[in-house]
């Protein structure tokens, strides 16, 4: 099979962003954004505006996905709209690092929280040792095999891949709304939140409040994925946009209502207490049996995001291996599924060593500032290819240029602050630094490489 069949209907779409933004994001950033800010007023605020953010670089992503409705994502809006090293330095961030690490990231998550707290297994024990690596835990064996279990079966094809994400998203995205909506209800403006020891209110710093911001841009974190199937999504210059803004304006409205049913709980006080906001309100709503309930929803919402990171970074690995950057078996489709199998493969392998080495949270944290700019850069795309091309025929990104400029204003202010932080705050880690010179670093080789070819092909 040499070109891709588009099946992923609009439902499929729509749950791959919706399903790959609910991770545990929604769940961990309230009490950091909290133990940042304590205002509930700035706290909901900072919610809102990273929901109107992250709208601007939906509708962005929209009109490149209905421009240019490929596999791939950013490298090939990046490849069309700013040349072949460009997206090489961004297809290696994404595939080797952001989609990857990800992917380590929530399944080891997942066996350490949410799989001991339903069965009450203890997976912290060692199971054996790795020269270089240390001890190895059942937590680790366990995430491997549901590394391994979603790779095969998203190289089973499309289909099943895209079953499994509505199934797992729209049943948490429903009972996350009715968990928020009792929280309102049963606790009311008359009932005091949860008692915790007093906290003297933090005076309010830009740092804190872009600390809250990228805790908030976390949690929204995934918006995105439907671009790097776009390939494979029917009617794709309606779906794509639909998909994106659809999902996004949806997560960002459960996100402020579970965020007021948080602050009606448990107070800010309380919300900077704790270290996991859903099971601390179901546990005070309804005891253990709730806290129970709710680790089973969040490992719903993990399996979603995951297998929705699967889905699109071996797409981007894919694309990639089409255009020969990266192993030129990545870029062919199982003339059985259709699906791009080695390309999968290759990254669940790769997943499975950072889960094994435990090293998948330094990986994230130095590419941390590069996922901004990766994501700002493309973007900026739109504004590239409508001075070249002019406006598009088809959809068109909604508040242009305002809105996607707000996206680019806000991204260019987390980098700002957080470069300033690594200069001036000697507890701040410079670690995104060394990731932002990778970057640079293989765009500058593989530019360098290009005009050497281009001298050496020259008569």
């Amino acid at each position: 099979m040499s070109q891709q069949a588009r099946i992923i209907s609009l439902g499929g779409a729509y749950s791959i962003v919706v399903g790959s933004m609910l991770g545990i994001g929604i769940f961990l950033s309230p009490p950091e954004m909290a133990r940042a800010v304590s205002s509930p007023i700035v706290f909901l605020a900072i919610w809102a505006a990273a929901g109107l953010i992250v709208l601007g670089g939906a509708v962005a992503y929209a009109e490149l996905g209905a421009r240019m409705p490929k596999a791939g994502g950013d490298y090939i809006f990046l490849r069309e709209a700013m040349g072949p090293s460009v997206a090489f330095a961004a297809g290696w961030t994404l595939f080797a690092a952001i989609f990857s690490g990800s992917i380590a990231a929530v399944a080891l998550a997942m066996c350490h929280y949410q799989i001991p707290a339903l069965t009450g297994w203890d997976l912290q024990q060692a199971v054996f040792s790795l020269p270089w690596v240390g001890d190895v835990s059942r937590a680790q064996l366990m995430a491997s095999v549901i590394v391994v279990a979603l790779t095969g079966l998203n190289a089973l094809g499309v289909k099943p891949a895209a079953w499994t994400q509505e199934l797992t998203t729209l049943l948490p995205l429903a009972l996350l709304f009715v968990l928020a909506i009792v929280a309102l209800v049963l606790w009311g403006a008359d009932a005091s939140p949860a008692a915790v020891a007093p906290t003297e209110p933090l005076p309010l710093s830009l740092d804190g409040i872009v600390t809250a911001y990228m805790a908030a841009y976390f949690a929204y974190s995934g918006w995105n994925a439907v671009i790097y199937v776009a390939g494979e999504v029917e009617q794709p210059e309606r779906n794509i946009p639909r998909s994106l803004i659809g999902g996004t304006l949806s997560v960002t409205a459960l996100y402020m209502v579970m965020c007021a049913g948080f602050l009606a709980v448990l107070g800010m006080g309380g919300l900077a207490s704790v270290g996991e906001a859903g099971s601390e309100v179901a546990g005070a709503l309804s005891g253990s049996g709730a806290r129970w309930a709710m680790s089973g929803l969040v490992l719903l919402c993990l399996v979603a995001s995951l297998n929705g990171t699967v889905l699109g970074g071996g797409r981007v690995g894919y694309a990639m291996g089409l255009d020969r950057v990266l192993m030129q078996r990545a870029g062919r489709l199982s003339p059985r599924t259709g699906t791009p199998t080695f390309a999968l493969w290759l990254q669940g392998l790769w997943a499975v060593a950072l889960v094994l080495s435990n090293r998948f949270d330094q990986l994230l944290q130095a590419v941390s500032l590069a996922m901004v700019v990766v994501g700002s850069l493309t973007v900026a795309c739109v504004f590239v290819m409508r001075r070249r091309e002019g406006p598009p025929r088809g959809w068109a990104a909604w508040g242009y240029p305002w809105l996607p400029g707000l996206y680019l204003g806000s991204s260019a202010l987390v980098v700002g602050v957080k470069v300033h932080g690594v200069f001036t705050d000697e507890g701040q880690s410079a670690a995104p630094l060394l990731g932002l010179a990778v970057v640079l670093a293989a765009f500058l080789a593989h530019r360098l490489l290009r005009m050497r070819r281009a001298v050496g092909a020259a008569p």
